[in-house]
């Protein structure tokens, strides 16, 4: 772990210090978690990240409790404490809730997304299907959050904002995610899905907005491109060993 110019590192990620000890580990064992250095399964000793950032054992056992509350830890007793792994269940659930927030804040975006704000997306969208065309997976994925990010935004909306993101860090951390997202066929959906968003911002319609966004979100064969994803992992697994 370094200190330099008021920064730390734990787990390779760096950071600059938020206010409290609390905060600052939650943090940083927050992306740890979603970033993989933590992988679902793994235990968490807190006397040993207690060590690590020179601090009592309070603010850690304040930042894991947290991280329970949250979803992103099990505490079955502080000597025996693991990442969790996110359910097939729970993460088509973390979708339906995601669909239905971010297609009211598409609604209420309509009124206030301006020339710029609709030229900039259709710029955004243009980056997106040449990152398509070149199978730039991580690169596309950007671009397909500043879209989500932009209208969010636009909503006017601090709770919708605060709500998807915690929900966009939960579904991060469904190890099988970027098995089923690289596949070309979803990120052509998702691409079409865009540019059919962006059609509706166009005409000012705000139920055909709400209506596409939760389009987006849902589908009737998410489930089992997920399972589907997640055996092709565990065969690629297999073939590894």
């Amino acid at each position: 772990m370094n200190d330099k110019k008021g920064k730390r590192k734990l787990f390779h990620i760096e950071f600059k210090q938020p206010v409290t000890l609390r905060e600052r580990i939650y943090s940083h064992l927050r992306e740890a978690i979603i970033n993989n250095y933590l992988p679902p399964g793994q235990r968490i000793f807190d006397k040993e990240i207690a060590r690590s950032f020179n601090v009592s054992i309070t603010p850690v056992r304040e930042a894991l409790l947290q991280l329970s509350v949250e979803g992103f830890v099990e505490i079955k007793s502080y000597k025996d404490i693991i990442v969790r792994e996110i359910s097939l269940k729970e993460i088509s659930e973390i979708y339906d809730v995601q669909a239905v927030l971010e297609g009211l804040a598409g609604k209420l975006a309509v009124p206030n997304m301006n020339g710029e704000h609709l030229s900039k997306m259709e710029k955004l969208i243009k980056k997106m299907s040449e990152y398509f065309s070149s199978n730039k997976v991580d690169k596309f994925y950007e671009i397909n959050e500043k879209i989500h990010a932009l209208y969010i935004e636009q909503s006017g909306s601090q709770l919708i904002h605060d709500l998807v993101s915690h929900l966009n860090l939960r579904r991060k951390m469904f190890r099988y995610r970027v098995t089923f997202l690289s596949k070309k066929e979803v990120m052509e959906k998702a691409l079409e899905d865009h540019k059919n968003i962006l059609r509706a911002f166009l005409s000012h319609d705000r139920e055909n907005v709400e209506r596409l966004i939760i389009e987006h979100w849902r589908s009737d064969t998410r489930m089992k491109d997920f399972e589907t994803a997640i055996q092709s992992e565990l065969s690629r697994r297999k073939e590894d060993m």
